[in-house]
């Protein structure tokens, strides 16, 4: 059934009741079938309301209420005058008429105010400009004579006053919910309906009043007054009665600007109409009244249009905060950050201090939108856009260049600060993911753009060389790196204890190995490092031994690592420690590929603990296999035994060696004998020494 269908089945009975109302006869006989009339429409729609009404019923029972207690007063102006002769003006039913007023105008308000506002002032201006204006009419044409009517008691006169007073308040209200979002439903029409023929019969019942002096009512303002009761009860049996009190989401605010100029235009002329009109017939002008509307409407006007200011200022505002930041982020948008970075260039120019730029990548971000989605992709570039903000000074600015690569621009500081600066951030890189940056210094003598190109060569190599860094654009920048000094730790062949290589092992001033490598790793010169130590341990090597050489897998493709592993690698071991996980990476595989074809060995080191597992192995194809000191250690343990029991039935199917890390007991290497592991160092078989200690030699006297 459509929305207006139920509504028709229910007021068809009842609109027949109204039709043959004017038909029945006059007195008693035509008093007692309004009122039967009105109580039917109030049961009506007091089912109505039970039935269909959900949610917010608050609204909805005082506009019944309303419409009730005038049908109540019609009750009581029945007994009034048939059983109880009342004679007085005003009289008891007058007060339950004007009473219902304000229970009706409350619950249109509750109606009409929209969900989760506390007020909506822009919309209550609209209805009081008009209802301004036709106060004014009201004042000069009905309460003005009221107030001039001798026949009429005080008390009658404020009473006859507060009739027009409170239509003139209703029309305010139905404006208010003419301009409703919801406004074109069924039960809105219908309930507008109701409203406008009540006025209708008020308009009617008070012309008649004063022109006749008589305060009978007249059967075209009873059946008006019917209608409204008629369809007052439809309306709660729309389906869209829910409509009024739940907005719908994206209706919020769709009023036509075209009902608000009509209603702000007729507010306007009506004082205007009226001075006119009553000037007409003798020039006798109640001005006062037309005075006091035409002020209170400028007043009204000028609120509502500074309402309509304030609101356009704003939303410029917010237009313009749109159009300069990155809606997913918040930060500076690209277009945003061309024009930063042109105003910055121009006034370093002017200036002399210098400008520095930065761009930052996020890590693998396609291979993490695939592993966990994009949504967390979208959380991860908000976390590290408001990580990266709140470190950033009042002198640098962060901005979304594009997809999941931002800009740093840093005014008056110099390359080496910037990159300690861009250091600190991808050190606070959310998520659990990294970051690589490159950090350029701009030539005043340059363009702009070419800043960014130098930047933008920078981020490449940080991230050819492994990722996790930053690196300078300047090539002659230095970094203040630790010095290594190597020593060398044999390593034997536990079937014969024959010596087969050398481990370079590098030792710093600064502090444990670990420490050191760790905190370079963080201010991004770790490759820079691992290849100082890497040229360190060749220049060291021992003659005639294999020298095995550690180097982590996230620089293996570093440009400085490579150059330190340039020519030909026979008798070299590549240790690759993996400080993180590689992720199929194909440049890694590739590099690996590279060295041993120049004939490096390749060795995976501490298996048995972090990244290093078998599906590593698969993927690095290692000659060699270094088992981690703590599965050493934990000989006396049947797990333990049982996984090294595995990798020595495993490397010996795939034709690999062990080499087992930190032997320290004789129990540990005949244990480690029996089960097979071909290599072994520690403690037990010779410590770290300098290339030129004599034990050092020694070792390399035997070798094989």
């Amino acid at each position: 059934m459509t929305d207006t269908g139920r509504p028709f089945l229910v007021m068809a009975p009842l609109a027949l009741l109204v039709a043959g109302y004017p038909f029945l006869p006059e007195g008693l006989v035509r008093e007692t079938g309004y009122s039967v009339i009105g109580l039917l429409c109030a049961v009506v729609g007091l089912v109505g309301l039970v039935r269909h009404v959900k949610g917010r019923r608050r609204g909805w029972q005082l506009v019944l209420g309303g419409f009730l207690g005038w049908v109540l007063g019609d009750v009581v102006f029945f007994l009034e005058q048939r059983v109880f002769e009342v004679e007085a003006y005003p009289a008891v039913s007058d007060g339950v008429y004007i009473a219902s007023y304000g229970v009706l105008a409350y619950g249109l308000l509750v109606l009409v105010r929209r969900r989760g506002e506390r007020s909506d002032l822009a919309a209550m201006l609209d209805g009081a400009i008009l209802a301004a204006g036709v106060a004014v009419v009201v004042g000069v044409f009905l309460i003005s004579p009221i107030a001039a009517d001798s026949s009429l008691s005080g008390a009658g006169k404020v009473t006859s006053s507060l009739y027009p007073v409170a239509d003139v308040l209703l029309i305010g209200i139905l404006v208010r919910l003419w301009t409703a979002p919801g406004a074109r439903t069924a039960a809105f029409r219908l309930l507008a309906a109701a409203l406008s023929s009540t006025l209708l019969a008020d308009l009617v019942y008070n012309v008649t009043t004063i022109t006749s002096e008589s305060l009978a009512s007249v059967l075209v303002s009873d059946v008006c007054w019917l209608g409204g009761y008629v369809l007052v009860a439809g309306a709660v049996w729309a389906r869209s009665v829910n409509e009024l009190t739940e907005t719908a989401p994206g209706r919020e605010d769709l009023a036509d600007p075209t009902k608000r100029m009509f209603v702000l235009t007729g507010g306007l002329l009506l004082p205007a109409i009226t001075l006119l009109v009553d000037g007409i017939p003798d020039g006798d002008v109640h001005w006062e009244i037309v005075a006091i509307g035409a002020v209170l409407l400028s007043m009204l006007v000028l609120a509502r249009m500074h309402g309509l200011l304030t609101v356009v200022r704003v939303q410029a505002v917010q237009l313009a905060g749109l159009a300069r930041s990155d809606a997913l982020t918040g930060v500076p948008n690209r277009r945003t950050w061309d024009h930063e970075l042109s105003r910055a260039c121009h006034l370093a120019r002017t200036t002399g201090e210098p400008l520095c730029v930065a761009l930052l990548d996020l890590d693998h971000f396609k291979l993490y939108n695939d592993r966990y989605g994009h949504q967390a992709g979208d959380l991860l570039l908000r976390e590290a856009t408001a990580a990266w903000t709140s470190m950033l000074g009042d002198g640098a600015m962060l901005a979304r260049y594009g997809g999941e690569e931002f800009a740093v621009l840093f005014s008056g500081q110099r390359l080496s600060a910037a990159h300690a600066q861009v250091v600190e951030l991808l050190a606070h890189t959310p998520g659990g993911a990294t970051a690589s940056a490159g950090v350029a210094q701009w030539d005043p003598t340059t363009d702009p753009s070419s800043v960014v190109g130098l930047a933008d060569q920078a981020l490449y190599a940080a991230k050819r060389g492994g990722r996790n860094q930053a690196l300078t654009a300047d090539p002659g920048a230095s970094l203040d790196l630790p010095h290594p000094s190597i020593v060398l730790q044999p390593i034997v062949d536990l079937s014969t204890n024959e010596s087969v290589a050398v481990e370079a092992l590098s030792r710093f001033a600064e502090g444990p190995p670990l420490e050191v490598f760790e905190q370079a790793r963080r201010d991004g010169s770790g490759p820079a490092l691992e290849a100082s130590a890497i040229v360190a341990a060749l220049r060291d090597r021992p003659v005639g031994m294999m020298l095995s050489i550690n180097v982590g897998v996230d620089v293996l493709t570093s440009p400085v690592v490579r150059a330190a592993l340039t020519g030909d690698l026979t008798g070299i071991i590549l240790e690759i420690t993996e400080h993180s996980d590689i992720d199929d990476n194909v440049e890694v595989i590739a590099a690996i590929q590279e060295y041993r074809g120049r004939g490096a060995v390749i060795a995976v080191d501490d298996w048995g603990k972090g990244y290093s597992d078998m599906a590593r192995l698969m993927v690095l194809r290692p000659d060699i296999v270094k088992l981690d000191m703590s599965l050493v250690h934990g000989m006396d343990s049947e797990y333990n035994v049982g996984a090294v029991r595995a990798a020595v039935a495993w490397a010996d199917s795939v034709g690999a060696k062990l080499c087992a890390e930190g032997i320290e007991t004789e129990e540990q290497r005949a244990a480690l004998r029996e089960l097979g592991v071909h290599y072994g160092q520690g403690f037990l078989i010779g410590r770290p020494a300098p290339a030129d200690d004599p034990a050092t030699s020694d070792r390399a006297a035997v070798t094989t």
